[in-house]
């Protein structure tokens, strides 16, 4: 089947959103013109995961697009040719949807063990114990060679890809099974429950049930059942208390939706199952209680007291203890429990809140009475790292709710567009929307454009403020915009974004006069009045960067002995001067890293590159040669790191790059190479 229109085109939008050529994203993904036209065509027949996920680094997408495309092309477990290994019940092993057997007892045994611990080498020893139940003697490493060549060609694709990476390649100590999460149950399993346990922390309990769900739905029995030599390996008991452990991860989740009667089935199976696993039965107790079977709950917490005292000599333990008192005291809440409602969201605003004038009246003065617009005001505030977006959204949030603006409501989602965690899924974000808005869990609708209607709905004609908080994407944001006049939308972002009909606030560094006055706050107006030179040069060292004004600031406050000189000299002879800017847990450091992260391989290599340049405003002509590409590509580099406010775009193909940026983007390079270039050394250098 070719790649879908959907897909052909996602990948056509993307490229022309980085604002590559054809030509040039095959130069820098490595395939050839040809073949990306043809993906962009729909004329694929079969298109790779890796290969989507090289195109995805290349154009600067974010884990949350990358992810998206690979399921536009159905690239799930389940739906890709090739091996495909299931060992959560009997072992079953297919190649092109072909089912195969692996040959002998002994052959199940072999390849079971290099299933268990997939893309993991097995050491040589593992399998001939297992096999012939005594230590590696003559003769025995050729016998394992032997069987691992019988199930190598019993691998072996019916046509297309026979060239393809070896599944079972020899490593330096032994043999390993090479799959992708797509072809082996495990591994697909573990996917399914992450994706579970974000969608959770999300507040998408209906999400997260699904996938718990799903992922459940893919234990067929014990890992491995049938092949007797594995039934005690280790690794075996250990899939079994993994699979436990979900089970009541799941329970857990369906309970805080009231879905007692779903869970029941399983976990009366899991507890029979391991007669003294004390939380599994703590949350059939639980489901128990929820279904009107009180009785029922307590006599299970007996019969287990009894067990544990008269198997193991032990005393229930903390979580069991609980979940009996909060059926003895009836504590469970049944599924017709009234929703709470929780709608005033903002997070605190700081008092030392400091400049942003200018920006405060555009954002405020922006803003009509609604009677006459019908559309809703959405205002994107976007700049570089450390740039104060959050801080300003929230404080202009609270500005307006004091002035008697937006009273209604006050929501407010991080969306982790540059987060250590993925970004966060918008109907994941919807579903906490609306219960906070009062909807019961139960009617929350399962399919995004439902959820976007059903908000809408919710905010329409009620004042209204959201912060989305650093977005990642449009594709994330457009779903959570509501569509009345009546509501504010304040979104930041270090992206350029293209939403319609929003309003862009590009954030600049803070004037000297800004700067000051965060250090007036901090240290007192007669301190920063006694050394003003040192205070002029302390603000040009943190390049005027209001996170940087910030740390720096809290150092003085935590250091009274020092005169803000001595800050000023201490960083200005710094080895590595963003090692200065710390304090408890919001290194300046921290915060570019996680703008560096979510470019692709070409954008950081370039980005790492241009900490060599003197700190001048260059342009791509005159870095082509530094960066190792023609000028074309290199102002394609250029023009992303900008969207990206990596760069500073100061003119049409000119470019600066922030004094603390610079400094990060040279301690990323290896020692050797952390050299500046000198000004002749650059083409076309710009005066």
């Amino acid at each position: 089947m070719a790649v879908s229109g959907d897909l052909a085109g996602s990948v056509q939008y993307f490229r022309q959103r980085a604002g590559l050529s054809q030509r040039a994203a095959a130069e820098l993904e490595g395939l050839s013109l040809g073949g990306l036209r043809d993906i962009e065509q729909g004329r694929v027949v079969r298109l790779r995961a890796s290969t989507l996920r090289k195109l995805g680094e290349v154009f600067g997408l974010s884990h949350y697009e990358i992810n998206d495309l690979v399921h536009q092309a159905g690239i799930e477990y389940g739906q890709v040719s090739g091996l495909k290994v299931e060992i959560l019940g009997s072992l079953r092993i297919s190649v092109d949807g072909r089912p195969i057997g692996p040959g002998s007892e002994a052959q199940h045994v072999l390849l079971g063990l290099l299933a268990l611990t997939p893309n993991v080498s097995v050491p040589r020893g593992a399998p001939v114990d297992a096999l012939w139940n005594v230590r590696p003697a003559y003769g025995t490493v050729d016998l394992l060679q032997a069987r691992v060549s019988r199930l190598r060609r019993n691998f072996q694709p019916t046509s297309g890809d026979q060239d393809g990476p070896q599944p079972i390649p020899a490593t330096r100590t032994g043999y390993q099974l090479t799959v992708s999460e797509y072809q082996h149950d495990l591994l697909a399993f573990r996917r399914l429950v992450t994706r579970a346990r974000h969608a959770r922390g999300d507040g998408d309990l209906d999400a997260a049930c699904d996938l718990f769900a799903d992922a459940i739905a893919l234990w067929r029995g014990d890992p491995l059942d049938g092949i007797i030599a594995l039934q005690t390996h280790l690794t075996v008991l250990a899939l079994i208390r993994e699979y436990r452990a979900v089970v009541v991860e799941y329970a857990s989740t369906a309970v805080d939706l009231g879905r007692y009667h779903d869970m029941l089935p399983l976990l009366q199976q899991a507890a029979e199952a391991d007669p003294l696993h004390e939380l599994l039965h703590a949350a059939l107790m639980i489901a128990l209680a929820g279904c009107g079977q009180q009785a029922a709950a307590l006599d299970i917490f007996n019969a287990l007291r009894r067990r544990l005292v008269w198997e193991l000599g032990a005393d229930p333990s903390s979580e069991l203890t609980a979940a009996y008192q909060r059926v003895l005291r009836q504590k469970v809440s049944r599924p017709e429990s009234i929703p709470i409602r929780a709608q005033h969201q903002l997070p605190p605003d700081i008092a030392d809140f400091t400049g942003r004038r200018a920006e405060i009246r555009q954002l405020s003065g922006g803003l009509s009475d609604g009677k006459a617009d019908t559309s809703v005001p959405i205002f994107v505030i976007k700049g570089m790292a450390g740039i104060g977006k959050t801080r300003l959204a929230v404080h202009v949030a609270h500005r307006l709710w004091l002035g008697g603006r937006f009273g209604d409501s006050q929501l407010y989602v991080n969306l982790r567009g540059h987060d250590v965690q993925p970004p966060a899924n918008p109907a994941s974000v919807l579903a906490t929307f609306l219960r906070l808005l009062g909807v019961p869990g139960e009617q929350v609708p399962p399919g995004l454009d439902e959820r976007t209607a059903m908000y809408r709905d919710r905010l329409y004609g009620r004042d209204t403020v959201i912060i989305l908080d650093n977005a990642a994407s449009d594709d994330q944001a457009l779903p959570l915009l509501p569509a009345g006049p009546a509501n504010l939308v304040l979104l930041t972002t270090k992206r350029t974004l293209a939403l319609d009909g929003a309003r862009t606030l590009l954030l600049p560094t803070f004037t000297p006069a800004e700067a000051d006055e965060v250090l007036i706050r901090a240290v007192g107006a007669t301190r920063v009045q006694a050394e003003p030179d040192a205070t002029r040069k302390l603000g040009e060292l943190c390049g005027h960067l209001p996170l940087a004004l910030a740390l720096a600031a809290h150092r003085l406050q935590s250091r009274p002995g020092w005169t803000i000189a001595d800050l000023a000299d201490r960083l200005e002879s710094a080895e590595d001067r963003l090692d200065e800017f710390a304090a408890g847990s919001r290194p300046l450091r921290s915060e570019f890293e996680l703008s560096y992260r979510s470019l692709g391989a070409a954008e950081q290599q370039a980005f790492r590159l241009l900490g060599r340049l003197p700190r001048d405003v260059f342009t791509g002509d005159s870095v082509a040669g530094l960066l190792q590409t023609t000028s074309s590509c290199a102002s394609h580099l250029l023009d992303h790191l900008a969207d990206e406010n990596l760069l500073t775009a100061v003119a049409r193909n000119r470019y600066r790059l922030h004094g603390s940026l610079a400094d990060y983007a040279f301690s990323l390079l290896p020692r050797r190479h952390r050299t500046y270039v000198h000004r002749s050394q650059l083409l076309g250098a710009c005066e």
